[in-house]
């Protein structure tokens, strides 16, 4: 903003002097000088409304508004790293929920297994008792 600001106050300079230097002023330079008043009273109010602003928001020192935007960088690193351990915990979590799950279904199949088994030995045997 400080370069942009230079440049144009730099040209406004020079056609300032450039007009003055004349001394019949046509109205092409009479509109050039008008634009150039102009130009120079909207980079002033446009100067203090930033001045303004920084002083609103406590921000007077050069740089600060880097400051303020690696900070938001660094909050949002810190933000991504802290959701992707989360993500991480949460995926462990899921693992190990689905391995104690399994273990617990195959636990439940074997039992049934064992009781089907000892179910079908009970119906054979009273299957023999009653061919006798």
């Amino acid at each position: 903003m400080n370069k942009s600001l230079l440049n144009v106050l730099l040209f406004t300079s020079v056609a300032t002097f450039g007009l003055a230097a004349c001394d019949n002023q046509g109205p092409a330079e009479q509109a050039g000088e008008k634009v150039d008043n102009a130009v120079e009273q909207v980079q002033e109010q446009a100067e203090q409304t930033a001045d303004d602003a920084q002083e609103a928001l406590g921000m007077e020192e050069q740089g600060t508004l880097e400051e303020l935007g690696e900070s938001a960088d660094e909050t949002l690193d810190n933000a991504a790293a802290a959701a992707e351990e989360q993500a991480d915990a949460a995926g462990d979590a899921l693992s190990n929920a689905a391995d104690a799950a399994e273990e617990q279904a195959d636990a439940a199949a074997d039992a049934m297994a064992e009781a089907a088994d000892e179910a079908e030995r009970k119906v054979n045997e009273l299957m023999e008792d009653s061919e006798q």
